[in-house]
């Protein structure tokens, strides 16, 4: 409920460039740093696990990305679906990118969305009271997933 409630806060700056600028993993719920790329918790996910990898660069879209940081970001990606298979054992994924504000992106740094998803994991909750049920606290799923990725 701590960060459920703080949704609609105002931030000051990008909150991934303050991911990637953060020292130590368990600031701005980072669970994975790559040399190119940072990887972190969704603060406000559609499940549990919910990841974004992002360029450490602040780049606004896709085309602005370097061919560098393309392939890192592929590579986060592959990265993270490992350690969420190990952490969580999910049954499926949505992988995403919201490009533009039209398109329903949030924020204007290129990050690309890790989705783990179980059979039947949607019920009657997001479709009739517009609310999100997570099983986890995030933190405790931040530390999961770090220990899944400290041991690829």
């Amino acid at each position: 409920m701590a960060y459920v409630g703080s949704a609609s806060e105002q931030r000051d700056g990008c909150f991934l460039c303050s991911a990637a600028a953060a020292d130590g993993e368990t600031a701005e719920l980072v669970v994975d740093r790559g040399e190119l790329t940072v990887t972190l918790l969704n603060r406000f996910p559609y499940s549990s696990g919910h990841l974004m990898v992002a360029p450490r660069r602040h780049t606004p879209d896709l085309p602005s990305l370097t061919d560098a940081e393309g392939a890192a970001a592929f590579l986060a990606t592959r990265r993270a679906l490992r350690a969420l298979i190990a952490a969580m054992g999910p049954d499926g994924f949505n992988i995403g990118i919201n490009h533009g504000l039209a398109a329903g992106a949030s924020v204007e740094h290129f990050h690309q969305h890790v989705v783990p998803r179980w059979s039947g994991d949607t019920n009657f909750m997001p479709v009739v009271g517009d609310v999100k049920v997570l099983p986890e606290h995030i933190e405790t799923t931040a530390q999961r997933l770090r220990e899944a990725f400290a041991a690829l």
